[in-house]
């Protein structure tokens, strides 16, 4: 038997092939039965909040690393548009989207958790958090077009973009 893990593992690699997530597909790529998988995951609606709570896992553990020490507002943005930037995305990243019915509570998932390195806590002037929305809406554009296999920047271009980006950022910054 195929643990929880296991099997959001299986689904993962379902989406990130461009598959329908339903539990028939996580079963065979898993190599279990459909009773399988509904032992861990009842419904398809529990699978697919389980999958992007997985993914947002392994988001966040990225995340965490690159701010390291430094647990402050602007360092997680900065950790956010360097993770928007150096990730390696697939439609698996996208998992939030793949339930029309459920999209919404996925969405108040996402944001619950992701929300704290988008920089939506920092204060100032209109100017300071357009910055700072600057910043948030390219590495937003980075990584959801990486995610679809969309070119986002040649190598010799994504420095100067984290550049720019950082340098939102630290406009947005508290003086």
């Amino acid at each position: 038997m195929s643990s929880p893990g296991e099997i959001l593992e299986h689904a993962t690699t379902v989406l990130r092939r461009g598959d329908s997530l339903t539990i028939d597909s996580v079963a065979r790529e898993a190599g279990l039965t459909k009773p399988g998988v509904i032992h861990h995951f009842a419904t398809k609606e529990v699978l697919v909040v389980s999958v992007v709570d997985h993914i947002l896992d392994r988001w966040e553990a990225d995340l965490r690393a690159r701010v390291g020490e430094s647990d402050g507002a602007t360092a997680r943005l900065r950790a956010y548009v360097d993770h928007a930037l150096d990730g390696d995305f697939d439609l698996s990243d996208l998992a939030f989207l793949v339930d029309a019915r459920i999209c919404e509570r996925l969405s108040r998932l996402w944001t619950a958790r992701l929300g704290p390195w988008f920089g939506e806590d920092l204060a100032g002037s209109p100017t300071r958090r357009g910055a700072l929305r600057a910043a948030r809406l390219l590495a937003d554009g980075a990584w959801f077009n990486a995610s679809l296999g969309i070119p986002t920047a040649d190598d010799d271009e994504r420095e100067v973009v984290r550049r720019l980006a950082h340098d939102l950022i630290g406009r947005g910054a508290p003086a």
